[in-house]
């Protein structure tokens, strides 16, 4: 597994390295605003799990790799499927 996360690494800085400098600005305020949509994503979770936990809800907030990257990705769509899946659960 860390030999794929080191070559897509390598893959990222390579082509990093062949772009010029506006669009290797813009590429990094891209990849700024994926990880603060994935950090935020995790918090609004986490905070979901700890209300529906202190209140003795019986729903249960996945707070996992797929909620997490199908709400940050997905936008709305993802919030709505992540939600199917606390209410099915």
């Amino acid at each position: 597994m860390r030999y794929i996360v080191l070559t897509m690494i390598c893959f990222v800085v390579l082509f990093l390295f062949f772009l010029n400098k506006e669009s290797r600005g813009k590429v990094w305020e891209y990849f700024a605003w994926f990880w603060f949509k994935i950090a935020a994503v995790i918090v609004v979770l986490f905070i979901g799990n700890l209300i529906m936990g202190a209140s003795g809800v019986l729903f249960h907030v996945p707070i996992n790799f797929f909620s997490v990257l199908m709400i940050a990705v997905l936008g709305l769509p993802g919030v709505m499927c992540v939600s199917l899946l606390i209410l099915m659960k």
